[in-house]
């Protein structure tokens, strides 16, 4: 049984059997998710988030960037759902999977609990977040016609694998710990725009850590559950995906950090107006925009008259003009303000998106019109596995001071900047608690 491999496999590895590019690539997985995670402080969705988490069950476990705190299980809830608030966290892109959110979380909050060391959670970390790119590409749903959300659908089983290997549990226990994880499963894309979307991600963090300790307690599950899971969801399953050269193939080096904080199908079309903007177009005597694009764009971001700043992550027409109009967008270019903007707006009026089978992902063409009859072009394609350029290390700092410094204040964003850039090497993890304190 797949669950059987997945479990045998966790429980008889660790950290030193991690390739050094899977560990490298979580460790900066962890960075960027205490950027996003931190810096969705700053907006006033996220007081709804640790509101609800605090009321759900309080407890001494930090929200991080918040100065509140919660319970272990619900101060994971919260952070998952900060850490996706944003839509500034990462993305798998075959999978279409933001793997760090709902997994890191819990590994965090268990560590912290039980005084684990840091490499257990780097070690935790990436496993799960390989099963939940595994288990998205081996159940196959085709984002075009479905309106599941695969991050949350997938997470909480995710969660529960690392939250059993944070456990130090037995290979039968992390097997039940994953099924268990499938039979709360859950979660709609129908919630772009809202806060439900990051909040049903922070439920998957959440419901992981429970199926790990409802497995750990003795609780039975079937065996079956992953055939059942994978048919009721889609007629496309290969579950042989789940655990094929598992240990051998990483799935998780493939996870793209994102440099722009909206849906990452976005991504080549903002980086192709940037682009365009360089060629300083006076819109004024712009006729029309035509914009290129894969059919997924216009699956997953085709709200085309944003209302407000979460609806502006999900509208292609919105990131375009505002690339288009400023270059490189942060969180204040996707906010209720940005939408109503007087030159985003202008631009945004004139462009026609059109979708092309001939278009793979990392692609976007942009075609302006002059009123006088000229043309402005740029062709952009990264590729279909590569939406943006990747970020280094040094790019993710960047990101980090800019979203964590407003809300710690740079000393103190230093401070945990250095924590946990060397997590690997601490001993003691329940020290982020005093960090935060």
């Amino acid at each position: 049984m797949q669950s059987d491999v997945i479990g045998e496999f966790a429980a008889s590895n660790n950290f030193s059997s991690l390739p050094e590019k899977v560990r490298e690539g979580t460790r900066l997985a962890i960075l960027n998710l205490l950027s996003v995670s931190i810096g969705a402080n700053r907006y006033p969705q996220s007081r709804n988030i640790i509101n609800a988490c605090k009321e759900i069950q309080s407890g001494d476990f930090p929200i991080y960037g918040s100065g509140e705190h919660a319970a272990m299980i619900t101060s994971a809830w919260a952070n998952s759902s900060l850490s996706h608030l944003l839509d500034f966290d990462d993305t798998h892109l075959e999978s279409i999977v933001h793997p760090s959110a709902p997994v890191i979380p819990s590994a965090l909050a268990i560590g912290s609990d039980n005084h684990g060391i840091g490499r257990d959670v780097i070690y935790a970390s990436a496993i799960g977040m390989e099963v939940a790119i595994r288990l998205a590409l081996a159940v196959g749903l085709d984002e075009r016609y479905s309106d599941w959300h695969n991050t949350s659908l997938f997470g909480s089983s995710a969660s529960a694998v690392a939250s059993s290997i944070m456990f130090h549990s037995s290979s039968e226990l992390v097997s039940s710990s994953f099924l268990q994880g499938l039979t709360v499963a859950t979660g709609f894309l129908s919630n772009r725009g809202t806060e439900s979307k990051s909040f049903q991600v922070g439920r998957s963090s959440a419901e992981g850590i429970m199926s790990s300790i409802a497995s750990k307690n003795g609780i039975s599950v079937s065996k079956n559950i992953v055939n059942t899971f994978a048919i009721s969801l889609s007629g496309k399953q290969n579950l042989g995906i789940l655990t094929d050269d598992l240990g051998e193939k990483w799935n998780v080096l493939n996870n793209f950090l994102k440099p722009y904080p909206c849906g990452v199908v976005l991504h080549p079309g903002i980086d192709a107006a940037v682009e365009m903007r360089e060629k300083n177009i006076p819109f004024d005597d712009v006729e029309e925009i035509d914009v290129e694009v894969n059919p997924v764009v216009m699956v997953l971001t085709a709200i085309m008259e944003p209302k407000s700043g979460l609806e502006s992550k999900f509208s292609v027409t919105h990131a375009i003009a505002a690339a288009l109009a400023y270059g490189k967008l942060f969180p204040e270019h996707f906010s209720d303000s940005a939408v109503k903007d007087p030159l985003t707006l202008m631009i945004r009026k004139k462009i026609r998106v059109h979708e092309r089978e001939s278009i793979n992902r990392g692609q976007t063409v942009i075609n302006v019109k002059f009123k006088n009859g000229g043309k402005e072009t740029v062709d952009l394609n990264r590729g279909p596995e590569t939406p943006s350029k990747p970020m280094d290390e040094k790019d993710i700092s960047s990101k980090f001071s800019h979203l964590v410094d407003p809300v710690l204040g740079p000393e103190k964003a230093r401070e945990v900047w250095a924590y946990f850039s060397k997590i690997q090497n601490k001993e003691d993890v329940a020290e982020i608690k005093e960090l935060f304190s």
